[in-house]
């Protein structure tokens, strides 16, 4: 899971709590990856998103020893000789130690075993000395981003009167500090359409047909793809992109972190845009459409979705968001040849997306799908999350010739 905890999963809809499998995987047995299982385990239901602090600490430690990138934190001098892999354990450790102590021991056991395989003790010692500083650097840099802040529980409407248990599910996290937006609001989505417009009546319209529980117009593709992407994190096409012929570990490590910083972004948007305008889901719009003021719309107190409806305001399309911000770095990073996405699990059909926007379109469509969102909700979380992605690859990690070439031009 990504640092949720599996209520705060089931309420939103948004977790990773099925696995997939890449079936199109690159070299993946690397410091990078070993230690993204780490970062997945970092879960204690507060911490929000830890494989982003620990992308990072880790871009910067390798970038530190071989320098190609503009850092995030600071520039960290590393001693000549000094050993990537150590120093990328060491900044993972530190940050992900700092983040859920209570994995202390376990992340110990894991360092060490890192750090026994290099061999050569000045390397490694000077690795250590790296991602120790690194880790530090972007610990310091995110100290009072409001990541561990807790969601408020519903106050009881008076003495003895019941009111929902669970948080008020992602309120804390709208008001995080974001990695690359300069605030949660920077891509907030004009308002959605007037209940009274032609585009409500469409899209309510087109929802209640294809997102139904017992549509009769929905396809069999368009169901397996609702029930593949309900319940996963659409970070789990990641992976699979490392380790691709003629790309250096820094490369990866640059493109983990820009991603993850982007995903974490998506969901800071995305809780915004849902707070700010407060709009209704789709079941409860359909079994309240007398009340719309739109005479292209029906009621229908029966109709339920292919799903369970996440537990908080339905605009923008979150999946939609995260999907199109790692969509847009992958878009960037790989230009236009990309290795292809491709995804099994079982009970499900092998998904193959030849370009980041298949994948994008595939969870953003799946959302109408299921049944939690409209068209237009679809189109604005997708502008959004595209957004996010680009301004990561602008705002961040700039290649060193290409920052020493702008600052010459002041």
């Amino acid at each position: 899971m990504r640092g949720f905890a599996r209520v705060l999963l089931l309420s939103m809809g948004l977790g990773a709590a099925l696995p997939a499998s890449p079936a199109s995987a690159g070299v993946l047995e690397n410091v990078i990856t070993q230690w993204r299982v780490h970062g997945e385990a970092c879960d204690d239901g507060l911490i929000w998103f830890p494989e982003a602090p620990m992308q990072v600490a880790m871009f910067e430690a390798i970038n530190a020893i071989t320098p190609k990138y503009r850092p995030y934190a600071k520039r960290i001098d590393a001693a000549p000789g000094a050993s990537v892999d150590a120093a990328a354990a060491q900044a993972s450790h530190d940050v992900l130690v700092a983040l859920c102590p209570d994995q202390a021991d376990d992340l110990k056991s894991a360092l060490e075993k890192s750090l026994k395989a290099v061999t050569d003790a000045s390397a490694r010692d000077a690795g250590v000395r790296v991602g120790q500083a690194a880790a530090a650097a972007v610990l310091a840099a995110r100290a009072g981003s409001g990541h561990d802040a807790r969601d408020p529980v519903f106050p009881p409407p008076g003495p003895g009167v019941y009111a929902p248990t669970i948080p008020q599910v992602g309120l804390a996290f709208s008001r995080q500090r974001p990695w690359i937006l300069r605030t949660p609001d920077e891509v907030r989505p004009g308002p959605p359409p007037a209940l009274s417009s032609e585009t409500w009546a469409r899209d309510f319209n087109e929802i209640k047909a294809l997102g139904a529980r017992k549509s009769e117009t929905r396809s069999a593709a368009q169901t397996d793809s609702a029930n593949f992407w309900k319940d996963r994190s659409t970070a789990i096409v990641l992976e699979q992109l490392v380790g691709r012929p003629g790309r250096s570990l820094v490369d990866d490590a640059r493109f983990l972190a820009l991603a993850e910083m982007a995903l974490n972004d998506s969901y800071v948007a995305m809780m915004d845009g849902k707070y700010h305008y407060d709009l209704w889901r789709p079941i409860t719009a359909i079994h309240n459409a007398g009340m719309d003021g739109n005479d292209a719309t029906a009621p229908d107190p029966t109709w339920r979705n292919l799903d369970d409806t996440p537990n908080h305001a339905e605009y923008p399309c979150g999946h939609c968001l995260s999907a199109a911000a790692i969509g847009e770095v992958i878009a960037r990073e790989f230009g236009a040849n990309p290795p292809p996405i491709v995804l099994e699990a079982k009970d499900f059909r092998v998904r193959r997306f030849d370009t980041p926007r298949e994948y994008v379109d595939d969870v953003a469509q799946s959302r109408i799908w299921l049944g939690v969102h409209y068209r237009f909700s679809v189109d604005a979380g997708v502008a959004a999350g595209t957004a996010i992605g680009a301004l990561a690859t602008e705002r961040h990690f700039l290649p060193l010739e290409q920052t020493a070439n702008a600052a010459a031009h002041d």
